[in-house]
């Protein structure tokens, strides 16, 4: 069934960005709807596109053309030895009604598939975008969390070597426990630019979207229903896909008009009859010529008047028909196995879709448990490192453990979202609404000031919240 982006539905996303203080989802997804170039110009060429349906139903309607010409006319007759010269004018008026034209039946079901391809392919930007908004919003998120995870463990390794260095002064460390501290936070220091200039790319590649600089993003909310793919059978998924994916439609339509083009071709070898009417009007303007005068003043202006059927057929045009002919066939088997091929391709997209977010909610779970893990880990590295069964290459490698742990979570929750957007673009379903439904996800109150990320407060949550006790 085909869909036309809805106006009601930007304005009921609108009126629900409006309940919040920070923008959100929403109001990223409204603002890059008339912003964004690859959009908008999918919008226009499918407006475009409409019209080839009326131009390929042209061909089956009447035709009414017209013409004027004004000629200078030399005439010379040897036997009399006489010359004239006059001038002419002439209008004609022609109506031409197509009767039996198979070429233009097919042309007609070839713009029929023409449009329908379009309107596939628009669909297909239209979820395209979707995806856009939604990878380019949580991709600032996402480059923001691990920039504040990248500093708290600048911090906590600085911290370590501060420690480091103090119990190398007074001789209960060895030097080359300072160095490796030292190797580690220079390590730290690396990821930390790093971290930041993802940021900043995310945060421009977002503006560049929306066309707006952004001052505050509503964050993600730490509870959230991430259980998996909902129908929870594949195979509801791999159906869906089959018969709406984008793609799949385009690629049926393509082989509907291959088809219709081959038959065309094959219509313009059959005769093709015509209802024909025709009005031609003749004036003629002699010189100061008595003879043309007083001997041809009946030719001064004539009517002429046609009313028939015209049967016209080609015969032959150097093997040209028939070879245009055997090419449209062969196309159309050619369409045919790229259509099996499309239709292989989307359903091993939807189960990898369906496969990776169900991995996505297991991997959650997992990243949550290894947190705690991995913190218990570092309790338990701190506390042999203070009774010098550990050395502080073991502690330094259980911290950084820990902020791993914590990162992996972090992209595993932008992942399990990106990705379920994703497998809902896979059946052709996923629509501007999901983004609205994913909006719900968003905090009220947890704010990202993306110009001033108040990164030192959060990575010393992050550190406060790691701490173990020397």
């Amino acid at each position: 069934m085909k869909r036309s982006p809805s106006k009601t539905l930007v304005l009921m996303l609108t009126a629900l960005a409006s309940s919040v203080n920070a923008a959100d989802l929403v109001d990223v997804a409204n603002a890059a709807w008339s912003y964004d170039g690859t959009w908008r110009a999918a919008r226009t060429n499918w407006s475009a596109d409409q019209q080839l349906l009326v131009q390929g139903r042209a061909a089956l309607f009447p035709t009414v053309s017209a013409s004027y010409g004004v000629y200078d006319n030399e005439r010379e007759i040897e036997d009399i030895n006489l010359d004239q010269n006059y001038g002419s004018e002439v209008s004609t008026f022609t109506l031409a009604q197509p009767l039996f034209r198979v070429d233009a039946w097919y042309g007609y079901k070839e713009a029929k598939s023409s449009t329908d391809i379009a309107h596939a392919n628009f669909e297909q930007a239209r979820q395209d975008f979707v995806l856009r908004v939604a990878q380019g919003y949580f991709g600032v998120l996402r480059a923001w969390d691990t920039w504040v995870s990248a500093k708290a463990e600048e911090k906590a390794i600085r911290r370590q070597l501060e420690q480091t260095q103090e119990r190398f002064d007074v001789g209960l460390v060895p030097a080359t426990d300072v160095e490796e501290a030292q190797a580690t936070y220079d390590l730290t220091q690396v990821n930390l630019i790093v971290a930041r200039q993802q940021y900043e790319i995310a945060r421009d590649q977002l503006e560049t979207l929306t066309g707006q600089q952004w001052e505050t993003l509503s964050e993600l909310q730490d509870d959230l229903p991430m259980e998996g793919p909902q129908p929870a059978n594949m195979n509801d998924w791999i159906e869906k896909a089959t018969s709406e994916n984008p793609q799949v439609r385009a690629a049926r339509y393509n082989t509907e008009l291959t088809e219709n083009t081959a038959k065309r071709q094959l219509g313009t070898m059959m005769p093709q009859v015509q209802f024909i009417a025709q009005y031609q009007h003749t004036h003629l303007s002699p010189d100061e010529d008595p003879t043309l005068a007083g001997n041809n003043s009946s030719l001064y202006d004539t009517q002429n008047r046609q009313i028939g059927i015209e049967v016209s057929m080609p015969l032959f045009q150097g093997g040209g028909l028939n070879s245009r002919r055997k090419e449209a066939y062969l196309r159309a088997d050619a369409a045919s196995y790229q259509y099996d091929q499309t239709l292989r391709n989307a359903v091993q997209q939807t189960r990898n879709a369906y496969r990776t977010v169900e991995a996505d909610a297991l991997r959650i779970k997992a990243r949550e448990q290894a947190i705690r893990s991995t913190r218990s880990a570092l309790d338990a590295t701190q506390s042999g490192y203070e009774v010098g069964t550990r050395n502080v290459v073991d502690v330094l490698n259980a911290q950084r453990a820990l902020f791993a742990a914590e990162r992996d979570y972090s992209n595993a929750r932008y992942d399990y979202i990106v990705d379920s957007l994703t497998l809902k673009s896979s059946t052709g379903d996923l629509q501007q609404g999901d983004l609205a439904s994913v909006n719900q996800w968003l905090s009220p109150t947890e704010t990202l000031n993306l110009y001033a990320p108040d990164l030192e407060g959060k990575s010393d949550e992050m550190i406060e919240e790691n701490s173990v006790n020397n």
